[in-house]
C-alpha cells in the first residue's frame, strides 16, 4: 500500500516533535553565539541575503514583505532586532513586538529599540501573548527551531481574523536522495534547526485553517551568501565545530491569512 501523503505528514510531525531541541538547549545555543554575529555585523541571522549591505538588504526585504495597514505587528525569532527596528522606523504610527529564546539578544536588541518597539524573551511556541493580538506575525529565517505544527498553532492563536502570516525560511528541497538527507539530519544536529520542506508548510498551514495568499517556493536566484560565506570564516564555523556540510536547500516564501470564520 502507497503511503498516503497525511500519512506522511503524520510521520514527518512525530519525527520533528522527537528532533526539535529542548527550549534550555536553544537558550543556551543562541546566548553562546550571538555575539559571533554581533562582531561580524551581520545583525539580520539570515543565512541569505538580498545584498552584502546590509542597509540594502533591509530595503528590499521590507519592501517584499511589509503588509500595508498593519498596525500590531509580531517578529517571532526577531534575533536582536534589526528588521524589527526597520519596520518599526518606517511605521511609526504602529506597534512592533520581538520575541526571541536568547536574553542576551533581547539584551541587544533594547539598546537599539525604536519607541515603538518592545523585545520580549519567550519561545514562540509557547508565546506570552493574548488571542488576536497581532494584525501581522512574521518568521523571518526563524521557524525551524520548534515543532511546526507547534508554532503555527500559536501563530493562528495570537492573529487577528484576517490578519496576515508571513514565513520566510530555509527549505529543503522535497524529496531529497539519501545524500542530501543525511546531510540534512547532520545540520539539524549542528544547527538546531529543522529545515522543513515546502510541502509540509503548506500542509501544516492548511490543517490549521490558514488562507494561502501567496507562495514563493524557490527565491535562491535572488539571493547573495557572500556575506554569510565570510560569517562562517570568522567564528561561526569554528563554534559549530569546524563542519563543513552543504545540502540541497532553497529559501522559500509563505503569505498566509488568518480567516474570519473558524
Amino acid at each position: 500500500m502507497i503511503p498516503s501523503k497525511f500519512s506522511d505528514f503524520l510521520a514527518h510531525s512525530i519525527y520533528y516533535k522527537n528532533k526539535c531541541s529542548g527550549n534550555d538547549e536553544l537558550r543556551q545555543y543562541w546566548n553562546d553565539c550571538t555575539s559571533i554575529y554581533v562582531k561580524n555585523n551581520y545583525p539580520v541571522f539570515q543565512s541569505a541575503l538580498f545584498s552584502q549591505d546590509i542597509d540594502e538588504h533591509l530595503e528590499i526585504l521590507y519592501s517584499r514583505h511589509w503588509q500595508d495597514g498593519s498596525t500590531k505587528v509580531l517578529d517571532a525569532g526577531c534575533g536582536i532586532g534589526a528588521v524589527t527596528n526597520f519596520f518599526a522606523k518606517n511605521h511609526p504610527e504602529a506597534s512592533f513586538t520581538g520575541i526571541t529564546i536568547s536574553s542576551e539578544q533581547v539584551k541587544i536588541a533594547q539598546e537599539n529599540a525604536q519607541k515603538n518597539c518592545t523585545f520580549v524573551n519567550a519561545s514562540y511556541d509557547a508565546m506570552p501573548f493574548d488571542d488576536n493580538a497581532f494584525d501581522f506575525v512574521y518568521f523571518n529565517q526563524s521557524i525551524g527551531y520548534a515543532p511546526l505544527v507547534d508554532v503555527l498553532s500559536q501563530a493562528r492563536r495570537v492573529l487577528k481574523p484576517g490578519g496576515r502570516l508571513l514565513i520566510s525560511d530555509v527549505c529543503s528541497v522535497n524529496d531529497p536522495d539519501l545524500v542530501q538527507s543525511e546531510c540534512i539530519k547532520q545540520l539539524q544536529e549542528i544547527w538546531k534547526y529543522m529545515f522543513y520542506p515546502n510541502w509540509y508548510h503548506l500542509k501544516a498551514a492548511d490543517l490549521l485553517g490558514f488562507k494561502l495568499i501567496e507562495c514563493n517556493p524557490n527565491i535562491n536566484m535572488i539571493l547573495d551568501t557572500t556575506r554569510w560565506e565570510k560569517l562562517m570564516q570568522n567564528g561561526l564555523h569554528e563554534f559549530h565545530g569546524g563542519k563543513n556540510i552543504f545540502p540541497a536547500f532553497k529559501v522559500s516564501e509563505f503569505l498566509y491569512e488568518k480567516p474570519h470564520t473558524s
